[in-house]
C-alpha cells in the first residue's frame, strides 16, 4: 500500500474519532425499565412468581455484558445479579434485585460494584439485597406462588438451583405448580422497539457507517484485511461503543465467499472483492451493515454483473417491505431477482420455477434475506415460521416461510448475497471467488419502512467515486 494512502486513511480515522466526541444518544431512564416490568407482570397470571438471571460471566478478558432480556427489564449491567418479580404483592414491594455486596478489598482489584443502595436509587429496585440472600428469599416467596416463570440468562447451574427448590415445594403440594419459560414472552416484548430503543439503534447504525467510511481508504492492494478491521473497531470504540455488534467480517478474494470469515489475516490482492460486514454496538443495541467492493475501488465487468444482481435483489426486497407485509415476501422477492440474474449470466441453468422449487439457488445464495435487529444482532422475536420439511435447510426453517407481519417499531435487515467459490461446478472460472453481500438496517414506522443505513453508498458509481476520492 502506498504510504500516502495509509497516511490519508489514518488522518481520516483520527479526524473521525475526534468528531465522535459529540453527545451520545440518551440512555433509558429508570421509568423505561419500570414500564417494561409493569407490562410483563400484567401479563402473568395470579399467583405468579418471576425469577430472572443476568447471565454468567463467560470471558474475564472482556467487559461483562448482561443477558439482553435481563437488561431489557432491569438496565442492570453487573454480573451475579438476580431479579425477583412478584406481581401480586403491594406496590413498592414487587421488584427485588439481588446484587453483589460492596467490598472495597475486591473492588480495588476488579472495579466498583453497584451495591444495594444504587440498585434502588439508580436502577429502580423496590428492595435490594445481597445475592447471598436469594435462595432464602426465593424459598419464602415460593410458599405463596402458584406458578414459576423463569429466565435463566443462559446459566444452567442457576436454573438447576431454582428448579430444585421449586420441585421440592411442588412435590409436597396437592395442586399443580407449573414452571414456564419467560423467554418467549420477553422476546415478543422486545420485537417492538420503543422510542428510546429506536434512538439507540439509530446511533449504533450511524456509528457503524462512520466505521465503514474509515475502512474505505485502506482497501488498497498490499494492505491487509486486518487494517480495515482495526480501523472499524477503533472507530466504534472511539464513538463510545463498548464492543462490536459481532465479530467483524472483512473477507477478500477467496475469503469473500465465506459467510462468517473472521480471521482478517490476508493481504489484499489487486482487484479482489471484499465483503465487509462490520457494525458497532451502542448502548447495548446492535447494528448490522455490509458493503462489498473491490480492492483499489474499480469493479471488473464480472464483479459489476454480480453486484448489480445483488443490489437489484435488495431493492426488490425493500419494495416489498411495507407495514403489514409478511417477512417471507421480502425473501421471495430477493430470490426471484437472484435466480433471474444468475440464469441470464449462465451461472444457473434450467427452468426458473424448478430452480426455486428445488432451492437450487442455495449453491450461491445460501442464507435468508432478513433478521430482526435490536439488543442482539439476530434479535429476539418470532418469525412465525410455517411448517417446513424436517430436512429443510436452516435458513428455510428460520426465514423463508416466515409469516410474521411488519408492524411499527420492528427493526430488521435486508441482506441478499451471491457467493461463487473456486471450482464451482459448471461455472466459468471468470466468476470464481466473487462474493458480494449488501446489507442494510430498516425500521418499520406507522406508514412506511425506513432504511437507517442507506446513506452509506451502495451504487457502483458512488462507491467507485468515494474510493477514488480517498
Amino acid at each position: 500500500m502506498h504510504p500516502r494512502s495509509l497516511l490519508l486513511g489514518l488522518l481520516c480515522l483520527f479526524n473521525l474519532s475526534a468528531s465522535l466526541a459529540a453527545a451520545p444518544s440518551p440512555e433509558p431512564g429508570t421509568e423505561v425499565y419500570a414500564a417494561r416490568r409493569a407490562k410483563l407482570m400484567a401479563m402473568l397470571p395470579k399467583g405468579a412468581m418471576a425469577v430472572l438471571n443476568a447471565g454468567p460471566e463467560i470471558d474475564s478478558n472482556s467487559i461483562y455484558r448482561p443477558d439482553s432480556s435481563f437488561w431489557y427489564l432491569t438496565g442492570m449491567p453487573e454480573a451475579q445479579t438476580v431479579a425477583l418479580l412478584l406481581p401480586d404483592v403491594p406496590v413498592g414491594q414487587r421488584y427485588t434485585l439481588f446484587t453483589q455486596a460492596k467490598n472495597w478489598e475486591k473492588e480495588q482489584w476488579t472495579g466498583y460494584r453497584i451495591g444495594q443502595t444504587q440498585a434502588k436509587t439508580r436502577y429502580g429496585a423496590d428492595i435490594a439485597l445481597v445475592n447471598d440472600e436469594f435462595s432464602k428469599q426465593m424459598l419464602e416467596h415460593m410458599r405463596d406462588a402458584s406458578s414459576l416463570w423463569l429466565y435463566d440468562g443462559g446459566d444452567a447451574k442457576f436454573r438447576e438451583q431454582v428448579l430444585a427448590n421449586w420441585n421440592k415445594r411442588a412435590s409436597n403440594s396437592i395442586t399443580s405448580l407449573p414452571v414456564y419459560n419467560l423467554a418467549p414472552t420477553i422476546a415478543e416484548m422486545r420485537l417492538i422497539k420503543d422510542p428510546t430503543e429506536i434512538a439507540l439503534l439509530r446511533h449504533a447504525v450511524d456509528l457503524s457507517l462512520k466505521a465503514h467510511y474509515a475502512a474505505l481508504p485502506l482497501a488498497q492492494a498490499g494492505a491487509g484485511e486486518w487494517g480495515m478491521r482495526a480501523a472499524m473497531i477503533g472507530t466504534c470504540l472511539a464513538g463510545a461503543s463498548a464492543r462490536m455488534a459481532y465479530s467483524p467480517i472483512v473477507g477478500s478474494g477467496v475469503n469473500s465467499v465465506v459467510l462468517h470469515y473472521d480471521a482478517a489475516n490476508q493481504v489484499l490482492q489487486p482487484g479482489a472483492m471484499i465483503v465487509n460486514d462490520t457494525a458497532c454496538e451502542y448502548g447495548m443495541y446492535a447494528a448490522d451493515v455490509t458493503r462489498s467492493y473491490p480492492v483499489g475501488g474499480k469493479f471488473s465487468a464480472e464483479q459489476k454483473a454480480i453486484y448489480d444482481i445483488v443490489l437489484a435483489a435488495q431493492n426488490a426486497g425493500y419494495a416489498k417491505a411495507v407495514p403489514g407485509a409478511r417477512m417471507h415476501e421480502i425473501f421471495d422477492a430477493t430470490v426471484d431477482v437472484i435466480v433471474d440474474g444468475l440464469l441470464k449470466l449462465g451461472i444457473l441453468k434450467g427452468n426458473k420455477a424448478e430452480i426455486i422449487a428445488e432451492r437450487r439457488y442455495r449453491s450461491f445464495y445460501p442464507h435468508g434475506s432478513s433478521h430482526w435487529i435490536g439488543l442482539d444482532v439476530h434479535d429476539a422475536g418470532s418469525y412465525e415460521v410455517a411448517r417446513v420439511p424436517v430436512d429443510a435447510a436452516p435458513h428455510l426453517r428460520n426465514y423463508a416461510p416466515a409469516q410474521a407481519q411488519l408492524r411499527a417499531g420492528m427493526a430488521f435487515t435486508i441482506e441478499p448475497g451471491i457467493y461463487i467459490p473456486a471450482d464451482a461446478k459448471d461455472v466459468d472460472p471468470k466468476w470464481w471467488n466473487i462474493g458480494i453481500r449488501i446489507e442494510d438496517d430498516y425500521l418499520v414506522n406507522a406508514k412506511n419502512v425506513e432504511c437507517l443505513s442507506c446513506s452509506l453508498p451502495r451504487a457502483i458509481p458512488e462507491l467507485e467515486r468515494l474510493m477514488r476520492k480517498h
